[in-house]
């Protein structure tokens, strides 16, 4: 399969288009984010009372989950990799900056200031400036 067809939709599994893979490898990312954070959280003083500061997060399941997910995403990377260039996934990919901070405002409960929702923003209009010439070109397709 050339790299042309691959990028068309029809051609080969739909879920291995490589835009469909970026946010699949974004919602990875993320939720690979969270689940390490619960689990150093919740080995926090197993690591006080062990002296093994970072280490020691790996008793916990949350961390291991996280790991899973992380590799997950990075099969997910790997193949976007092979069908669009790095500087546009990349950029792509910066969707992580929006949903790591949402998703522990959501399920963390920590706060997002004034200043990071502004900069939440900002991301989001990169994206846009970066994303609205990929759809044109995938319409044309």
């Amino acid at each position: 399969m050339s790299k042309e067809s691959a990028l068309r939709p029809g051609h080969g599994p739909w879920f291995l288009h490589p835009y469909l893979q970026i946010g699949w490898g974004a919602l990875l990312a993320t939720t690979s984010e969270l689940l390490l954070k619960q689990g150093a959280t919740a080995t926090k003083a197993l690591a006080e009372s062990s002296g093994w500061h970072g280490i020691s997060a790996l008793a916990s399941g949350w961390v291991w989950a996280g790991i899973l997910t992380y590799i997950a995403a990075f099969v997910s990377w790997l193949h976007v990799l092979r069908f669009v260039p790095l500087h546009i996934a990349f950029a792509l990919m910066s969707v992580v900056q929006i949903l790591v901070p949402l998703g522990a405002w959501a399920f963390l409960h920590e706060t997002l200031s004034p200043l990071q929702c502004a900069g939440i923003f900002l991301v989001v209009c990169g994206i846009a400036v970066i994303a609205k010439p990929l759809m044109d070109a995938e319409e044309r397709l």
